[in-house]
C-alpha cells in the first residue's frame, strides 16, 4: 500500500474508534478590426484594414491589431498585472513567479501573513506558527510563493523556504485542507509526525494520530484530498 494511503488510513480509523466510543488565466487576442488605425488597446484586437488581432499577453490577454493594407496584426509585449515593489525579490518574483506572486498580492491574508513573518527571527517556528494561527486563510499562498523563490529566485529572495513537490500540490490543490491544518499547531505536529515514519513501519502513523489526536481531524481531511489529488506527487514522500 502507497504511503499516502496508508497515513490516510491509520488517521481515518482512529477517527472512526473515537467516534464509536464517544493563482489570472491567460487572456485570448481578439481579431482585428476592420478600418484604418493602429494598435488597440489590450483586449481586444486593434484597427487596421483586414488585420487580425495581435498575440495574448499574459495576463490581460489582447495584443495589437493589425497595420494598415490588411498586413498580419503583431504581437504585444507581455503585460503583467501585478509589479515589483523596488526591491530585488519582488522583481524577481514579478518576473519569475507571477502566478504566486500575483496571487498573494491579491489576497489581504497573504500579505498579512508575509508581513507577520517579517517579525519573526531566523529559525523561530513559535513565531511564525503564531503568525499562521492569526493569518490561516493566506498560509498556501504564502508557502507556494515561497517555493517558487527558493527555486526560481534563490539569491534574491534568500529566506524563502523550498517546497517538495508533494508540499506543492497540496498547498495548490489541498489549499483549505492545508491551511486548516498548518494553522492549528498539533495538526502540524501530525503531519510532520508522519512524514518521518519509515515506508515499511505501518504502526508509526497510527501512533502519530494517537499522540496528535486532536489535530486528527483536519489531518484525515488533509489526508483525504492528497489521495485524491496529489497521490503521484506524495507517493516517495
Amino acid at each position: 500500500m502507497a504511503r499516502s494511503s496508508w497515513k490516510k488510513c491509520a488517521v481515518v480509523a482512529l477517527l472512526a474508534s473515537a467516534c464509536s466510543s464517544a493563482p489570472g488565466s491567460p487572456g485570448t487576442g481578439g481579431a482585428g478590426g476592420a478600418g484604418a488605425g493602429g494598435a488597440g488597446p489590450a483586449g481586444a484586437g486593434g484597427a487596421g484594414a483586414g488585420g487580425s488581432g495581435g498575440a495574448s499577453s499574459v495576463t490581460t490577454g489582447g495584443g495589437a491589431g493589425g497595420g494598415a493594407g490588411g498586413g498580419g496584426g503583431a504581437g504585444g509585449a507581455p503585460e503583467y498585472a501585478c509589479a515589483s515593489l523596488g526591491d530585488p525579490c519582488t522583481t524577481c518574483l514579478a518576473l519569475r513567479c507571477q502566478e504566486s506572486y500575483c496571487a498573494c498580492q491579491r489576497s489581504a491574508e497573504c500579505d498579512a501573513l508575509a508581513n507577520c513573518f517579517l517579525g519573526c527571527a531566523t529559525g523561530d517556528e513559535p513565531c511564525r506558527q503564531t503568525c499562521m494561527t492569526a493569518h490561516e486563510a493566506g498560509i498556501s499562498d504564502v508557502l507556494l510563493e515561497g517555493g517558487c523563490a527558493a527555486e526560481r529566485c534563490d539569491a534574491q529572495c534568500p529566506s524563502r523556504a523550498p517546497l517538495s513537490p508533494c508540499g506543492s500540490c497540496l498547498y495548490a490543490r489541498c489549499a483549505a485542507e492545508m491551511n486548516a491544518c498548518v494553522a492549528d499547531p498539533v495538526c502540524r505536529e501530525l503531519l510532520a509526525c508522519t512524514d518521518a515514519c519509515a515506508a515499511d513501519d505501518a504502526d508509526c502513523p497510527g501512533v502519530c494520530a494517537m499522540v496528535y489526536e486532536s489535530g486528527a481531524p483536519a489531518a484525515a481531511e488533509v489526508f483525504a484530498c492528497e489521495g485524491a489529488q496529489c497521490s503521484v506527487d506524495c507517493e516517495q514522500r
